[in-house]
């Protein structure tokens, strides 16, 4: 019976959970058993939400690098930062800067020599993004506290979202009245004045969808703060983060989202490698000098409370409607955001940044086929000036540059999954991406420019069911990303849109044996790439970088996520990832490493749980939990420099007192190692050292507690 193949969203999860505890018999069952006798009995869930089942049991049918990270988990410790959401996630590359809510990511070594901000990763909130149209974005507006779960699709292995972009796409998706009715208080507080209070409140308004519209909504704020482990590096945040949806029938929801920032955070600079060593808690010593207009003499421009900071406004509102009609489900989205920037560094920097966009998308079941087409448009406007500075945050002058900064990007997609057997799944999809970027200065005419980017990005996978729970897979696909304003027109070369071919195999799955239960996502990809993108100093201090395109270069990697729980007590988790990327026949660089990564890390937590069971798992934990980079990681094209190896401890424990409190503990570098935990990057520091900051320090030992209620 063709028609029975494909199962509905909301079944798969039920189905995967069955297997795991069938094991191979389930296999054998599925196959004899129709698929239209499978009952749903589990609480009704949002339309245009996918629960954290369904979420797991997509992933798994992706041909590719793809996972979710199930945020409860993280709560265990520490959620401040991306890095505690994102760290024990497989495949992804993330370091706090300083502390803050800002970190330096890329996945497969998306904006590998981007060390600060981001882009090649397309960040969404709820299936709608938060890059701003040319690709950027900012993480200080999400808040990881505010979701359920987080979805990891590397590389072109997030089609279904539009993204061909190297990093893929990274999907924060919130809790509705229907998953996470009630209320949730939670506190933390720890080391260098950090402290951060959360706030949740959601329920459904009308429980009954067959006598007219049921409300649900789910509302979340946040008051983050901390001093910071170095000098200079205070913040302080404030988001609100809300959704509201109306299931007007049974196949039919619309859900609006809204959300607020306020950031104020400052930027404590680079140190040199004596300074690393001998106090790394120290701001950045520039002194200024009097040698241009823009300069006070003896100013320590990173030890003034007003300059060198980024302050953030932020406001996004967004609408997703799903429609299901039969076999077929439409989806609708837009999106509006407005940004605004306060940026005392080099020289005064003011943006206000909107963008808007949206997306119309169509799946459809035909027999053995799930065909999805989609149209995925977007428009940005960046409005800014640039003024030069006393280095105690105010202007000197007028504006030396007044520009606006123009995007707009028209993507479409088609993808079809044909179930082959009821073992084996192919993937077909072809995009197409068109970018425009124009910049036009009245005060600087060289940063005008006006360019157009396309490209067809055609993809084929194939996922291959050895059990219920146990898949291999394999896909090759092309790639494509639009330069980012700051990159494209920057120089004469860095012009052109950065595109490859990636191909990828691998497996996940999961398994037990008596007492042992084990689960593992592996999978190796190789990138081949033209045009990547690749930033470097352009002066002494590495204050502002000149970005090239590198004609041809390789990535290459294997990213690795284990678990294993013995008898139900000993907790394991470890997520391993190994990076080889380098230039290819450069006339520069030859085959030299690229700087900016190192070539192997290794994340990993041993719990111990015991006592009576809370929330399906015994209520108390403790153990330690490490970060180890083994190898020396270079930090110019000539690979000269080299950031230093290390390994850190830490140690965490917690315990459910029951359904509604809960408490933690989190500790970290225990030893206080003194390292770097991301550098800056220049072609070559042995022929043009420059003043030797290079170097941007871990915390060092910290301590954090946290207490959560949760009330019906």
């Amino acid at each position: 019976m063709q028609k029975n193949k494909w199962i509905p969203y909301g079944t798969t999860a039920a189905l995967a959970a069955w297997g795991a505890f069938s094991g191979g018999a389930g296999a054998q069952a599925l196959q004899a058993q129709p698929l239209e006798t499978v009952v749903i009995t589990s609480s009704p869930h949002a339309l245009t939400q996918p629960t954290l089942e369904g979420a797991i049991a997509n992933a798994k049918t992706i041909p590719g690098g793809a996972s979710v990270v199930d945020l409860d988990q993280v709560r265990e410790g520490r959620q401040s930062t991306w890095s505690d959401s994102l760290g024990l996630a497989p495949g992804v590359f993330i370091q706090d800067r300083f502390g803050s809510e800002e970190a330096r990511i890329s996945i497969r070594g998306s904006a590998l020599s981007r060390t600060y901000h981001s882009f090649g990763t397309k960040v969404m909130q709820d299936g709608v993004p938060i890059n701003y149209a040319d690709g950027f974005f900012d993480m200080q507006t999400v808040d990881p506290n505010a979701s359920r779960y987080v979805e990891v699709l590397r590389g072109p292995n997030a089609t279904t979202y539009g993204a061909t972009t190297l990093g893929g796409a990274i999907n924060f998706v919130a809790p509705t009245g229907y998953s996470h009715a009630g209320s949730v208080g939670r506190a933390e507080v720890g080391s260098f004045g950090y402290s951060k209070v959360f706030g949740s409140t959601a329920g459904v308004a009308k429980a009954d969808a067959n006598r007219g519209p049921v409300w649900d909504y789910y509302v979340a704020g946040s008051q983050t703060g901390q001093d910071g482990f170095r000098d200079h590096a205070q913040m302080d945040s404030q988001k609100i983060l809300s959704n509201f949806g109306v299931r007007v029938s049974r196949d039919m929801e619309s859900r609006f989202y809204v959300a607020t920032v306020r950031s104020r955070t400052q930027l404590p600079g680079y140190l040199t490698k004596a300074e690393l060593e001998s106090n790394p808690s120290m701001a950045a010593s520039n002194v200024s000098t009097a040698t241009a207009p823009s300069s006070v003499a003896g100013i320590y421009a990173y030890r003034v409370d007003a300059n060198r900071r980024r302050d953030v406004d932020a406001q996004r509102v967004a609408n997703k409607t799903t429609v299901r009609d039969g076999d077929t489900t439409y989806e609708f989205a837009a999106y509006a955001m407005n940004y605004n920037l306060w940026h005392p560094i080099d020289s005064i920097v003011e943006q206000n940044a909107k963008t808007l966009g949206g997306h119309v998308k169509v799946t459809r079941v035909l027999d053995a086929h799930q065909v999805s087409m989609a149209y995925l448009p977007s428009v940005g406007s960046t409005r800014g000036t640039s003024k030069p500075t006393n280095n105690q945050g105010a202007a000197t002058g007028p504006a030396t540059s007044d520009y606006d900064q123009q995007s707009k990007n028209d993507s479409f997609f088609i993808e079809d999954n044909y179930k082959s057997s009821e073992r084996t799944t192919w993937t077909a999809a072809l995009q197409y991406d068109r970018a425009n970027r124009k910049v036009s200065d009245g005060l600087l005419a060289s940063n005008n420019y006006d360019y157009t980017f396309s490209q067809w990005s055609p993809r084929v996978g194939v996922t291959h069911a050895l059990s219920v729970t146990q898949h291999v897979f394999a896909s090759i696909s092309r790639n494509f990303e639009a330069p980012i304003f700051g990159l494209a027109g920057t120089t004469t070369t860095a012009n052109q849109a950065q595109s490859g071919v990636t191909v990828e195999f691998g497996t996940r799955g999961e398994g037990h044996a008596g007492a042992h239960q084990y689960g593992w996502d592996a999978t190796y990809y190789h990138v081949s790439l033209a045009n990547e993108f690749l930033s470097v100093c352009a002066n002494n201090a590495c204050t502002t970088s000149t970005t090239t395109n590198i004609p041809k270069s390789l990535h290459q990697g294997v990213e690795l996520g284990l678990s294993h729980l013995y008898d139900r007590k000993v907790d394991s988790r470890l997520a391993l990832l190994y990076s080889d990327f380098r230039f290819v026949n450069n006339p520069t660089a030859g085959n030299n490493a690229l700087p900016g990564f190192p070539p192997l890390i290794v994340r990993g937590e041993v719990l111990y749980r015991f006592g009576a069971e809370v929330n399906g798992k015994p209520k108390t934990y403790v153990g330690p939990k490490f970060e180890w980079v083994p190898r020396q990681a270079p930090m110019d094209n000539a690979n000269t420099v080299y950031n230093d190896a290390y390994a850190l401890l830490g140690f965490k424990a917690g315990q459910a007192i029951d359904k509604k409190w809960s408490w933690f503990v989190d500790g970290r570098n225990l030893t206080d190692k003194k390292y770097a935990a991301t550098t800056n990057i220049a072609a070559n520091y042995t022929t043009a050292p420059g003043d030797g900051r290079r170097y941007y320090p871990g915390d060092g030992r910290s301590v954090y507690l946290g207490l959560e209620a949760k009330f019906d």
